[in-house]
């Protein structure tokens, strides 16, 4: 019998395909009879048959060396290359021997088996320059058909114990002549075997034509090459990671019963009834439907989900890792609430995922602490557990089908996909999440997309690609239960305009504080959160005021961050009723938007677009969020910062000259990098429309003429050739100055209202030919990403797809003043340790938070203020060479992506960047 190894380490190919076997087996234990039963022996057929190839003495030869001499390999390995493991597998099924009541099984299981492990090169196999290699194989097999035919053989009999032992035909393997001779002289790309995997399978018109025929090849292509990957790539980990793991852990959490979920949130909520369940009681086919939920921030969405997704595995996914915390820490206190451990059934996806799980084993004196965290990462990786919380770029660009996409999706399939705070995403992003609810729905999958705002441009899509009807989408406000909540009010509007200077603004932010109030700043930028900060405690000092105050933004050191954050929210505006009731003044960016819990008395903020408004009014009077009536006091608790002072240019002196044509004035920071300028002004204007009495916030308005007559006309850039637009700006906030004083009243479905009125606006006038306003198109972008996916976008490598989705433009390091004492404690860290205990997530969680800042690239010049790290001056003296080599390759791996920033960094004010917009 011969010895075919699947893996370098000695695992041979009978253990690993019985591995897969198993794991294959799992799945259909926990997955059950909502699949075809073709599909799952399919699945079989592909574990048993997808390392095949592998008994190729060239294959065994390379993955041998290590153990053996030279002299020990055959001779007669060939000296040309060898062709991947995956394709040569297809010359050991014989396809006509399968037994499946569809024909088209057979072309999914090859197809899955070919393509289980992707390369970049394989397109160049089946029709290009790498093709000629399959041909010299399939004339090898036939010039040396003594050996071939003995391979084949002992691989036949190596592997009918398995096939026997799960219910499979040992007739469909051995070598097949007939492909061997075929493939000698044509292209496996013409042989009709294969259906390629990154295809125009999911353009909407298709999908459409598919379902409507019943077509269910393409989701069978997805459930058994997906699959197969998961069964896979867990029996490999398995093999390899000495995690203690065993293979029936590929499924290892349980669902939970709506019944259960019931019962944990009326201990959660101390009464047996609440919305969540009285909604479901009255909406009984909603449950486990594709829904849409917009609901205001608090009302208890998460809670939602749970009971939408009961009996089902849970995928929900938020933008931000913090928020994906903190639903992680209630996801499983609702699972311990039910006598389960939360580390058996919750699983945490993201960037810091190990580093947050490792430092929690640490809390709670795990003395297994690293061991316990690599056997959770990989769980979570594999998506073992029942409910995994994620961020959402860690699923979502699956969407772009990157090879080897198949994975996720047939995790999705007949599972849950919670996709929470949506409003939260670039309009790219927005349309990648589109496109990925559509081909979940698609291959079975149930979505629940839950916001607390939702532009009517993306509900239509949804509405329209979901295949909605009235009762899926939902506006909790308009639910009869909650007329008391939708005509409730807590927050009533103001305006403050300065020269530039934030002076008017700081004063009134300190009468404020000086009332006793706790006082909520945000800034659209870092650098506008900065100065303001400054002149706040300017003034206070000359008054010689003591008022606590402290500043918040995403640049300071991870460590000084996270203390920053934990202050905010458990000591200066905890979002509590036992709260300290002193005064306090807390000036951020819109890092509290979505992520932190607290309660301000009063807001003064930067105009942004209306939705991100919003959000940063639910940090205000939260207290009241689900009180009926009027809350709001009688003077504005939300005043809208306007900076009516002249733009800058850039950080040199204006001339005379420039000084009288400066032109228009800023209005607010961060317009050109983070908001869109004309999505911001629209939703200011309709706020002063609405003040003014000339409009109400109905969605069902059209503004299209009273944005054509005056004072409006003159807030937005002339169509081309239609006038002026210089002091578009300016005009807009002479408008704001003739009602400064003035307040507007909002309720809870006027909010809501406000959002859909401001994008439905901007989604109108894009669509009236020759209006004379052209307003920058925020809209555009998600509807192009959305085409380019229809037209069958597939992104050519995994990290491509991640970058589309995420937009990455930050970058991770050290400030340059802190570099010298980052080197001294790795170095002392290092002394000491053997190679052995040296461990990545304790430098990480020990060295890398009180050093490491987060930075956009463009503040470094385009990367002329970023340095590589000196690795050199991190090793201890006194190692010897051997251990230099080996400590040094392991630093260059871990710290890969850090470098030393050449800018300053200030203990009170973060990272300073100059010349920022």
């Amino acid at each position: 019998m011969a010895d075919f190894w699947a893996k370098s380490n000695g695992v041979s190919l009978s253990q690993h395909t019985g591995d897969v076997l198993a794991a294959t087996e799992v799945l259909k234990k926990k997955i059950g009879n909502k699949i075809p039963g073709d599909w799952w022996l399919g699945l079989k057929y592909a574990a048993l048959l997808h390392d095949s190839g592998k008994v190729d003495p060239a294959f065994q030869g390379r993955i041998k060396k290590q153990v053996q001499k030279v002299e020990d390999v055959p001779a007669d390995v060939p000296k040309y290359k060898d062709i991947p493991h995956s394709i040569l597998s297809l010359f050991f099924v014989r396809p006509e021997n399968f037994t499946f009541s569809q024909p088209y099984l057979s072309h999914v299981v090859i197809s899955a088996i070919v393509f289980h492990h992707w390369r970049e090169s394989f397109p160049d196999y089946f029709l290009g320059s790498q093709e000629y290699l399959i041909r010299k194989k399939a004339g090898e097999l036939e010039e040396r058909a003594a050996l071939w035919n003995r391979l084949s053989q002992d691989l036949v009999a190596e592997f009918t114990r398995l096939a026997e032992k799960y219910g499979l035909d040992p007739a469909v393997m051995g070598l097949n002549t007939t492909l061997t001779e075929y493939l000698r002289y044509n292209t496996l790309g013409s042989a009709g075997l294969l259906i390629p995997p990154y295809t125009l399978v999911y353009l909407p018109d298709h999908i459409r034509a598919q379902a409507a025929r019943g077509d269910e090849k393409d989701r069978a292509r997805v459930f058994i090459a997906g699959n197969l990957m998961r069964a896979d790539h867990f029996a490999s980990m398995v093999e390899e990671s000495n995690t203690g793991l065993q293979i029936d852990a590929i499924e290892s959490g349980r669902v939970f019963t709506t019944g259960e979920i019931e019962r944990a949130l009326k201990e959660k909520f101390n009464t047996p009834d609440y919305w969540q369940k009285q909604f479901f009681q009255n909406h009984k086919e909603a449950k486990g439907d594709n829904l849409v939920l917009v609901a205001p921030t608090g009302f208890g969405k998460t809670e939602f989900a749970f009971l939408w997704g009961a009996g089902k595995k849970n995928f929900i996914l938020l933008p931000m890792r913090a928020a994906v915390n903190k639903i992680w820490e209630r996801t499983r206190e609702m699972v311990e609430s039910l006598g389960e451990k939360g580390d058996d059934q919750v699983a945490l996806l993201h960037s810091d995922a190990a580093l947050e799980t490792f430092s929690r084993y640490q809390q709670q004196g795990d003395l297994e602490s690293e061991s316990n965290t690599r056997k959770a990462m990989e769980l979570a990786r594999h998506l073992a557990r029942t409910y995994i919380i994620a961020t959402a770029d860690q699923i979502a660009p699956a969407a772009l089908r990157y090879p080897g996409y198949e994975r996720i999706f047939a995790a999705l399939m007949n599972g849950a996909l919670v996709i929470d705070e949506v409003q939260a995403y670039d309009p790219r992003a927005a349309a990648i999440i589109t496109h990925l609810v559509q081909q979940n729905a698609y291959l079975g999958g149930s979505n629940l997309i839950m916001t607390a705002t939702l532009p009517p441009f993306m509900s239509r899509e949804l509405v329209k690609r979901l295949g909605l009807v009235g009762h899926q989408v939902i506006r909790l406000i308009d639910e009869p239960e909650f007329e008391g909540v939708a005509a409730s009010c807590r927050h009533r509007l103001g305006f403050n305009v300065h020269a530039g200077d934030y002076a008017s603004a700081v004063t009134a932010i300190i009468g404020e504080a000086q009332q006793g109030k706790k006082v909520l700043v945000v800034m659209n930028t870092v650098r506008a959160a900065c100065e303001i900060y400054d002149k706040i405690m300017a003034l206070l000092q000359q008054k010689k005021l003591a008022i606590e105050t402290v500043l918040l933004h995403s640049r300071f050191i991870l460590k000084q961050k996270d203390e920053l954050e934990k202050a905010v929210v458990e000591q200066y505006m905890p979002n509590r009723p036992d709260r300290d009731a002193g005064p306090c003044i807390v000036v951020a960016t819109q890092i509290v938007e979505a992520s932190l819990d607290i309660d301000a008395d009063v807001l003064f903020t930067e105009p942004s677009p209306a939705d991100s408004l919003i959000q940063r009014m639910g940090r205000v009077f939260r207290r009241f969020a689900r009180l009926t009536g009027n809350n709001a006091p009688p003077e504005a608790n939300v005043i809208i910062i306007i900076n009516g002072g002249d733009q800058p240019l850039n950080s040199r002196r204006r001339s005379d000259q420039e000084e009288k044509t400066a032109g228009d004035v800023q209005l607010a920071s961060g317009l050109k990098t983070v908001y869109n300028r004309d999505l911001t002004a629209l939703s200011l204007v309709i706020l002063l429309m609405a003040l003014k009495g000339e409009a109400g916030l109905s969605p069902g308005n059209s503004l299209a003429e009273e944005l054509k007559r005056k004072p409006w006309v003159d807030c937005f850039k002339k169509s081309k050739g239609k006038g002026s637009s210089g002091d578009m700006n300016r005009r807009l906030v002479e408008v704001i100055k003739s009602i400064t004083g003035q307040t507007l009243l909002l309720t809870e479905k006027e909010k809501m209202d406000w959002v859909e009125l401001t994008y439905g606006t901007l989604d109108e006038l894009r669509r009236i030919d020759n209006y004379p306003l052209q307003l920058q198109d925020y809209i555009q972008k998600y509807e192009e990403t959305l085409a380019t996916l229809d037209h069958g976008y597939c992104s050519d490598r995994k990290r491509d797809a991640e970058r589309l989705f995420r937009d990455i433009s930050a970058i991770t390091g050290v400030p340059i003043e802190k570099a010298g004492e980052f080197y001294d404690s790795i170095r002392v860290w290092l002394s000491g340790k053997s190679m052995e205990s040296l461990n990545f997530l304790e430098l990480a969680l020990v060295i890398l938070p009180r050093f490491t800042v987060n930075c956009p690239y463009l503040a470094t010049s385009n990367g002329e203020k970023m340095r590589d790290l000196d690795f050199e001056a991190m090793l201890p003296p006194g190692l010897d060479i051997k251990n230099v080599t080996k400590i040094r390759s392991r630093l260059e791996r871990w710290l890969k992506g850090i470098y030393i920033l050449d800018l300053p960094y200030d203990h009170v004010k973060g990272l300073e960047v100059q010349n920022e917009q």
